[in-house]
């Protein structure tokens, strides 16, 4: 009731569904989610708290009778993102996605679905290509899958638009905290973070980087992705690679969503925050419901002389928010 009454009824991204005639009422997946998304209504497991819900599939993995599936979209807000199968292949034979861009978003699990794709990506028959897998993008995505490519000696290469590595997180905040969960990474082992400074974490990945030698070249966009009889040509901004096959790692912040309103093409616009303090003594308007906006906005809102206007849709706080985490909620109740 509660959730409803606040307009919290949409999770953000990946969700369980659970199939009520499957289900038994065991309660496994309520006790296997920290977040406390879910709940038992008349003996059978229910989605509660869709907003809580960050998608790391810990209860569909609990279910002893497989009654969960965990799906992107709803009935009010459709899927808008890539097909992609189990094994993290696409639609086109060879493609393969993993991260931000096939709709997880938490960093423990984006790196572990790039060192799972490797996996999948092994199983394939060589060719005469250049490589075995050219990877787009160098954040955690890029990274697990490189040290999965190393564990499997697949010859590998990874093109990463930025000037350094890091992905989503390179363009965190300073001092973001920017991790919650320990994560298992081919090569290395076991990742032991609990919560994570942004700093730190790029620390981290480029001490990886220098004990196993991985190869980045940074600064070089995609451009292209053809397909041919036994492979891909993937045309970057700096030449031409063929493979056997690509994974997209590249995360969905390198071509924002604009308004499409008079001015946003002035350099004041920008759609990264990296340092709050550059906006000291200014008004600022951040536009979005979602935790990037709500972390920015008060980020921004600490700065001396500085006041913020923060928009987003709906006609309540919950409906406007809903997308962001419960405790970012509360901390901008409380700076309201």
């Amino acid at each position: 009731k509660e959730a409803f009454a606040q307009g919290l009824t949409e999770p953000a991204s990946l969700h369980p569904i659970i199939d009520p005639v499957r289900c038994l009422g065991s309660g496994s997946c309520i006790k296997a989610c920290p977040e406390q998304a879910l709940g038992m209504i008349k003996g059978k497991a229910v989605l509660i708290n869709p907003t809580y819900c960050i998608g790391h599939g810990a209860c569909a993995a609990a279910c002893p009778q497989d009654a969960i599936t965990l799906v992107f979209g709803t009935e009010k807000r459709g899927m808008d993102i890539p097909q992609v199968d189990p094994t993290f292949e696409t639609n086109v034979k060879g493609l393969f996605i993993a991260g931000e861009l096939g709709g997880m978003g938490l960093i423990r699990k984006s790196a572990s679905q790039g060192a799972q794709a490797m996996d999948s990506i092994a199983k394939l028959k060589g060719s005469a290509n250049d490589y075995d897998v050219v990877i787009v993008g160098a954040g955690p995505a890029g990274l697990g899958a490189a040290l999965g490519a190393i564990q499997h000696k697949l010859r590998y290469l990874i093109v990463e638009q930025e000037v350094s590595l890091g992905g989503a997180i390179f363009q965190y905040p300073r001092n973001k905290v920017a991790m919650t969960a320990p994560v298992k990474l081919p090569v290395i082992g076991e990742m032991h973070f609990k919560e994570v400074s942004k700093e730190r974490l790029l620390e981290f990945w480029l001490d990886i980087i220098e004990k196993t030698s991985i190869q980045i070249n940074y600064n070089e966009r995609m451009e292209n992705v053809t397909p041919t009889d036994n492979g891909f040509i993937v045309k970057t901004s700096k030449g031409e690679y063929t493979t056997r096959s690509v994974l997209l790692a590249i995360g969905r912040r390198g071509t924002p969503r604009k308004l499409g309103v008079p001015g946003e093409e002035l350099p004041k616009v920008v759609y990264r925050l990296i340092d709050p303090e550059q906006y000291r003594n200014m008004h600022v308007i951040v536009v979005g419901g979602g935790d990037s906006a709500v972390e920015a906005a008060m980020a921004v809102a600490t700065e001396p002389g500085t006041t913020v206007s923060l928009c987003a849709r709906g006609d309540e706080f919950g409906a406007a928010f809903g997308g962001a985490k419960p405790k970012n909620r509360d901390k901008l109740k409380a700076m309201i």
